[in-house]
């Protein structure tokens, strides 16, 4: 499925008007006075809504679905058989209507019937944005429209993740703020090293990541694999005590970010298509 680009995007040097509107809002010395990061969660956000509306699926999706896809037994829950049941009196219909009133409320406020039960020593980081792959088989059973809409997702990996850091000073000019943005790029940069880590550790299968390093309206990317984030993947791992590290401790690799754009450049849009087009090719990897 392509991206939805409005036309604000297409004909104009700038971003969606809804993306102008959320700039100002973040640079304004009366409503963000302090100067505070998550001001700029709404522009990052409207980028990246814009660029990713919902999920796309390959086009040769139905070709390499097997004919059996979903219909495994684990993966289908049948309804159970009806029971005979005695007819009630008449005086309680009315008794037997509120307890099937109240039982299906339940049901539809029931997100997930499953308990959760936390992972013994789990590790994770935040993160400010991600963007996930997902597959998903159909679920037409109308008693599993409640928990799953219709839908089961069985595989899902990070094709993005997105770190977001507040602006410079607003009293900063010319150099002095090119290099105080650079610091704070390059301070997401390194929360980023962190968070790819956790993917790798998470699923190796996952063999890359995209990464956004952005310091309110201007941003860099890069491709990060595990031979960038070594040094990072052993201090996280090292934390379990179940953890054997690998002989030889290899340097890592450099992370080749781009250069750093501001989001209403042309350059900026064409570069979110081109991560665009890359995630698209990265596909899901199944989550071991």
């Amino acid at each position: 499925m392509p991206p939805r680009i409005p036309p604000a995007a297409r004909n104009n040097a700038v971003v969606q008007y809804k993306a102008i509107l959320a700039t100002s809002l973040a640079f304004s010395r009366t409503l963000n006075s302090r100067n505070i990061e998550f001001h700029w969660y709404p522009l990052w956000n409207q980028i990246l809504y814009e660029l990713f509306p919902v999920w796309f699926v390959p086009d040769d999706d139905e070709d390499d679905e097997d004919e059996n896809d979903g219909d495994d037994p684990e993966e289908i829950i049948q309804p159970p058989e009806e029971q005979p049941t005695k007819e009630a009196p008449e005086n309680q219909d009315n008794h037997n209507e509120d307890e099937d009133d109240e039982a299906a409320e339940a049901a539809a406020g029931d997100i997930s019937f499953a308990s959760t039960v936390p992972q013994k020593n789990a590790e994770g980081v935040n993160v400010d944005f991600v963007i996930l792959h997902l597959k998903a088989v159909a679920q037409p059973q109308p008693e599993l429209e409640t928990r799953y809409g219709g839908w089961r997702i069985t595989a899902a990996s990070v094709g993005l993740l997105v770190e977001v850091k507040r602006f410079v000073s607003r009293s900063l000019a010319g150099e002095n703020q090119t290099t105080e943005i650079l610091s704070r790029i390059l301070e997401a940069c390194s929360d980023l090293i962190d968070q790819a880590a956790c993917v790798f550790i998470q699923n190796p299968n996952t063999d890359s990541v995209l990464a956004i390093a952005a310091a309110g309206p201007y941003w860099r990317s890069a491709t990060i694999r595990p031979i960038n984030v070594r040094k990072a993947m052993h201090r996280i791992s090292a934390k379990d005590p179940n953890y054997q590290a690998p002989g030889e401790q290899r340097p890592d690799k450099d992370i080749h970010w781009n250069d750093i754009l501001r989001v209403d450049l042309p350059r900026s849009r064409d570069r979110l298509q081109t991560i665009y087009r890359s995630l698209k090719k990265l596909g899901v990897m199944d989550v071991v």
